[in-house]
């Protein structure tokens, strides 16, 4: 197992790692839509979707992830929903992955998404 630390994402607040790689699969752990340069929680709703969203695929590009597997999306509002179904469609693309949305009462730091991810490593 391989650990990944990447300036793409915020650096983890807790005891574990943005991801981690073993064999040809890449584990994300939830990211949340803080911003990596300023460390500053995202306002407003689609900000805070595309930041949870573009720090998950930053630490995908970094462990060298060819494709995304399955995403669970968590929402503390799941009013929420289209507008992340349609930054989730744009940032994330087809072949879309298998994912699983749930609406959750809390996030940590007060964040409105959080995502996490299987990626894999094709064999080259």
């Amino acid at each position: 197992m391989k650990s990944i630390s990447c300036a793409d994402a915020p650096m983890p607040a807790g005891p574990y790692s943005q991801a981690v790689v073993s064999g040809n699969k890449v584990f994300v752990s939830g990211q949340i839509p803080i911003d990596p340069n300023s460390g500053t929680m995202a306002s407003g709703t689609e900000d805070q979707i595309r930041t949870a969203f573009g720090n998950l695929l930053g630490i995908l590009r970094s462990a060298g992830a060819d494709g995304i597997l399955s995403t669970t999306v968590y929402l503390t509002d799941m009013d929420d929903f289209p507008a992340m179904n349609s930054i989730y469609s744009e940032m994330i693309g087809a072949p879309f992955p298998a994912r699983t949305c749930i609406g959750v009462s809390s996030l940590p730091k007060g964040a409105r998404i959080m995502v996490d991810a299987i990626g894999e490593i094709a064999d080259h």
